[in-house]
């Protein structure tokens, strides 16, 4: 089985998803526009899109693409928890250099050792700008109440700039990712358990059935219940 693939795409378009491994797309001259779940997601040029295994992606997007598949066993064990989730990394100068390297390789020779070598380094610059005391904050204790100032606190900034600094860090606010980390984890225990609706809420951290439902059927445009019906009938994923 493959371990890495490198391609350059002049369009993305459809609507799919990746079962046996992921994928980093990065856009070369445009900026992307790509729904991920239910999140549509703004990937500014040589920013960073991760994708996680079998999540959903859809987008229209004519210009150049640097498309990376990995598979799944490219992935480090620690970093499980923080790439089961799409992230979005907006590069600065050194990493736009680096992405420049590995498009010029791979028009080379897209299966050089060079290649590995530079795709290795922007994955620890991935994780790198992913892995920050919020985020792992949020991965862990989503099921409690959490807070933009407790956040914030970690960071050791104030809530104001950090509303900013973590939405160039994640490509989204921090409310946001909570919510999503929380519907994403209700849709696991919807899809593996037979706990009820209540259950699963106290579980993902909302306080009552409906303020659960209420936050699912935003993110998502079904209620949890049609939800788990739907993956009973194959309908839904």
């Amino acid at each position: 089985m493959f371990k890495l693939d490198f391609q350059i795409y002049n369009e993305c378009r459809g609507s799919h998803a990746h079962e046996a491994y992921s994928q980093i797309l990065i856009p070369l001259k445009a900026a992307l526009g790509i729904y991920i779940g239910d999140t549509i997601y703004d990937v500014a040029p040589q920013g960073v899109c991760y994708i996680p295994p079998g999540m959903m992606h859809q987008c229209q997007f004519f210009s150049n693409l640097l498309v990376i598949n990995i598979s799944r066993d490219m992935i480090d064990k620690k970093d499980m928890n923080i790439l089961a989730y799409p992230l979005i990394v907006q590069m600065g100068i050194q990493m736009t250099g680096l992405v420049q390297l590995i498009q010029a390789e791979i028009e080379q020779n897209p299966n050089s050792k060079a290649v590995y070598h530079l795709y290795n380094y922007l994955y620890s610059k991935l994780i790198d700008n992913s892995s920050t005391a919020s985020v792992h904050y949020i991965s862990q204790y989503y099921d409690q109440p959490i807070t933009v100032a407790q956040l914030a606190k970690l960071e050791n900034y104030n809530p104001t700039y950090f509303n900013d600094w973590f939405k160039q860090q994640t490509g989204f606010p921090p409310s946001h990712y909570l919510r999503y980390v929380r519907i994403s984890k209700a849709k696991e225990f919807l899809e593996t358990t037979d706990l009820s609706i209540m259950e699963i809420a106290a579980m993902v951290g909302y306080s009552s059935n409906s303020t659960l439902t209420r936050a699912f059927h935003e993110m998502t445009g079904i209620t949890p219940k049609a939800y788990r019906i739907g993956i009973a009938l194959g309908k839904t994923g």
